[in-house]
């Protein structure tokens, strides 16, 4: 995968920033759903987990029969589509996606995820598509799949959450469609927004969250081994008096002792690639439809001087910053802590539905 360069990022955080809702497809096209078959959100849960000294046992969690809040998921940016926007067509990697960052959360929470017309890693790595980078479809998109949702959910609860490119529509949903409008923002259980840059300020009253179970609030980070080089694409804001938020797992309920989580099923495409040199020793011989490396690595705050502000990830064996030390982990920023993901919102849900 070509170096995405700092530019190129900068200009792409602004695009999103710059978007208008604009017109979008007349039908919402679900990825994934309650209401459809073939769901790549309804995947297996059986779990092999791998101790530290090698030793394998098996656990099989279960999905709720009768959740009583929703979550709505926006992908990143997986798409290898040769164009700037990608179609609304249920690619490989998409599906992929769908399993690896979203299908956990049927634990607590039905899922909704809207096929959006992403920026593909084509129309973000291609200098000559600056500045427009085709974000307004992208955003478009995903506020039309939100505003539909709203529309039938009956006045459900809900939890946010996106990686990377879906951080970046997120922060600009909550803008536009969340922020300032109290009773879609009763609703909001939490904003879960992963590589995404969001930052302490950004909003007038969805601020980050401080403790366990606390609702309304936006759980984030942007994960790094070593402190974020100067020319870091996450984890840095140039907003005057502002910094990128970090939100530890262990002041929310969890542990700072991480949990990581992955299918066993292979990723296609590019980013498949990227996942192979990012993960070398990732096991190939696990059956079940989940691989759980507890007690590895731990997860924690922490700020540079120079105002960087990420969550440290440390344990053996590291995983390898993809493409470049500019990324830092975020290839793992949600599975690499799946398992305290889950327990966050499992928390914050059960406060949310003892308040409504």
């Amino acid at each position: 995968m070509p170096r995405l360069s700092l530019a190129v990022a900068l200009v792409l955080a602004a695009a999103f920033a710059l978007a208008a809702a604009g017109s979008a497809s007349a039908k919402t096209v679900w990825l994934c759903s309650p209401q459809q078959a073939n769901d790549p959100c309804d995947y297996g849960l059986t779990t092999t987990v791998i101790a530290p000294d090698d030793s394998r046992s098996t656990q099989a969690p279960k999905a709720a029969s009768h959740p009583k809040v929703d979550c709505f998921y926006v992908y990143p940016t997986v798409s290898d589509q040769p164009t700037t926007n990608a179609t609304l067509a249920k690619d490989p990697e998409v599906k992929a996606i769908a399993t690896y960052e979203a299908s956990r959360y049927r634990q607590d929470c039905r899922v909704w995820a809207p096929m959006y017309r992403q920026v593909t890693l084509q129309g973000i790595l291609n200098p000559s598509n600056i500045p427009g980078l085709g974000a307004g479809k992208a955003q478009a998109d995903v506020e039309a799949a939100f505003k539909d949702y709203l529309k039938h959910s009956h006045g459900r609860g809900f939890v946010l959450f996106g990686h990377s490119q879906g951080s970046f529509v997120l922060r600009q949903l909550i803008a536009h469609l969340v922020d300032g409008k109290p009773a879609v923002r009763r609703r909001m259980v939490s904003a879960m927004l992963f590589g995404g840059n969001v930052t302490n300020k950004e909003f007038k009253h969805v601020r980050p969250c401080t403790k366990a179970g606390q609702t309304g609030c936006i759980v984030a980070w942007s994960m790094f081994h070593d402190p974020p080089p100067a020319d870091a694409l996450f984890g840095r804001t140039t907003a005057k008096g502002h910094h990128v938020v970090c939100t530890s797992p262990n002041k929310l309920g969890s542990s700072s002792n991480l949990e990581p989580l992955q299918p066993s099923l292979k990723f296609p495409g590019t980013i498949g690639a990227a996942l192979s040199i990012f993960e070398p020793f990732a096991p190939t011989d696990v059956t079940t439809p989940w691989i759980a490396e507890p007690h590895r690595y731990t997860g924690s705050c922490a700020t540079t001087a120079d105002g960087a502000s990420y969550l440290k990830v440390d344990g053996t064996p590291q995983p390898t910053p993809v493409p470049a030390a500019t990324w830092g982990l975020h290839l793992g920023d949600m599975n690499l802590a799946m398992g305290n993901l889950v327990t966050i919102a499992r928390k914050q849900i059960a406060a949310y539905v003892a308040k409504h």
